[in-house]
Formats: structure tokens, C-alpha cells, sequence
């Protein structure tokens, strides 16, 4: 009896310093991500306004294929700002330090927003995006900035995979029942392949397939969106079947005047 109760109580042990163990080493780890990003962002920052100078010929002309190569390091440029920010934020909510500000957030002119601020990419690939959002949809309680985020990510994802001249269908209702917002963002894409569509929001997992490949792509916008809406109580899934395009599903909590914030 006395020797199962050392057993027992070294497993205990074993297990408290496991625990510990683990928790040390994501400690370390979200302190790695942390001092990672921070010290990219100067050397980022420095490449992209020298190479704003260059365009602007602040250093002399330039012809047609230097403003070519310069503009190509300027698009990659924001594309690794984008990756920073986006793996900032992903540490900040794993090590539980973004906080959110939350208050009642009408959809459509964040929606607006986000659209607006794609327009280079929509015109670049002559497509659209149609929003319809009823009347009396009700704010969504959540983060301005972060909601924005999530959309203006979503939208990317699915202009990027859609061909051009193809079309992205946003939609909204509420669910008078649990008193949630569903969005749907709709696109004419490539589609997701099916025997990978469980890894989908795996940090920096991306589709194998070629057509997936042949565009740009980190794979942490839609693990993003998956952390930045659990932190607001809501969710992300999908519906997508190869060559037929997919439909992102985000669930937010709707805000009500008698519930407040």
C-alpha cells in the first residue's frame, strides 16, 4: 500500500513539473514571437519609405522598368507587414494580451471600409464584391478595428482565389433565437481541396494543390480570424467544393440597447 502511494505521489510530481515545464516553454515562445515582430518592423518600415522616395524620383528619374522592380519590392514589403501584424496579433491572443474594446459595431459601413480599402486588388483583377445587408440588421457587439480586420481578410482570401472578372457575394442576418449575426462571404474561386479542407486555419498551412500554390499566401489570415472572433464569442466555418468557390461563415453576438455592452 505504502509503495502505490509513492507511486502515486511521484506521478503527481511528475506531472506538476511537466505542467511547469510546458508552461515555460510557451512563455518562451510567445516572448520569442513577441521580440521577433518588434524588431522586424523597423527594417520593414525603412525599406518601404526609401523605396516610397524611389518612386517618387527623390534620388532622380527613374524609367518604366525601375518603377517596375520598385513597385514588386513595394507590394512585397506591405505583404510582410501584413504577416508581422498578423502574427502579432495571433501571440497577443494566445498569450491572452489583446484586449478588446468592445461597443455596438454596424456592419455595413465597416463593411464599406473594408471593400474600399481593396480596391486596388478588385480593379488590378476586374472583379466585384456585392453586399447585401438587410435594414434592420442590429450592430454586432465587438472591436471596430479588429471586426475590420477580420473582414478586410476574409475579403483578401477571397478575391485572391477568385478569377478575374469573378464576383464576392457578402450577406448578413440575424438569428432572432441566439441573438447572432451570421455573415457569409461568397466567392466564384478555385474552391477548397476536400482532403484538406480539416487543416484549414492550421497556422501556415496552405492548400497543396497547384492552383493554391500559384498565389500568394502566408497561411495565418484565417487562423487570425478564427482567434480574433472566438475573442469576441463568435466563429468561423465553411462550406467550399473544388472549382465551385467557398462560403466563409463568421457568428457574432448581436449588441442590444437592454443587454449593453
Amino acid at each position: 500500500m505504502h509503495d502505490t502511494h509513492d507511486r502515486v505521489t511521484s506521478l503527481e510530481q511528475a506531472l506538476v513539473e511537466a505542467e511547469a515545464a510546458l508552461r515555460a516553454e510557451r512563455k518562451a515562445h510567445l516572448a520569442f514571437i513577441s521580440l521577433l515582430t518588434h524588431e522586424l518592423r523597423v527594417p520593414i518600415t525603412s525599406i518601404m519609405g526609401y523605396t516610397d522616395l524611389l518612386i517618387k524620383g527623390i534620388m532622380g528619374p527613374i524609367n518604366e522598368p525601375q518603377a517596375g522592380f520598385l513597385n514588386t519590392i513595394r507590394a512585397n514589403t506591405e505583404r510582410m507587414t501584413r504577416m508581422v501584424a498578423d502574427l502579432s496579433d495571433i501571440n497577443k491572443a494566445n498569450g491572452e494580451a489583446l484586449k478588446l474594446s468592445l461597443e455596438a459595431v454596424e456592419l455595413a459601413p465597416l463593411l464599406q471600409e473594408a471593400v474600399e480599402a481593396l480596391s486596388s486588388a478588385l480593379d488590378e483583377k476586374e472583379q466585384a464584391i456585392e453586399v447585401a445587408l438587410p435594414a434592420d440588421l442590429p450592430p454586432a457587439r465587438g472591436d471596430c478595428a479588429r471586426l475590420k480586420l477580420v473582414f478586410q481578410r476574409l475579403l483578401e482570401n477571397a478575391i485572391q482565389y477568385t478569377p478575374s472578372g469573378g464576383t464576392v457575394m457578402v450577406a448578413a442576418h440575424l438569428d432572432g433565437a441566439t441573438e447572432t449575426l451570421l455573415v457569409s462571404i461568397q466567392d466564384t474561386g478555385i474552391g477548397i481541396p476536400e482532403d484538406e479542407q480539416d487543416r484549414i486555419g492550421e497556422m501556415f498551412f496552405r492548400a497543396s494543390d497547384e492552383k493554391t500554390r500559384e498565389t500568394t499566401g502566408n497561411g495565418l489570415s484565417l487562423h487570425l480570424c478564427q482567434q480574433l472572433l472566438a475573442l469576441h464569442k463568435g466563429g468561423l466555418r465553411f462550406e467550399s467544393s473544388r472549382d465551385a468557390g467557398s462560403t466563409f461563415y463568421l457568428t457574432l453576438p448581436a449588441y442590444t440597447a437592454t443587454e449593453g455592452l
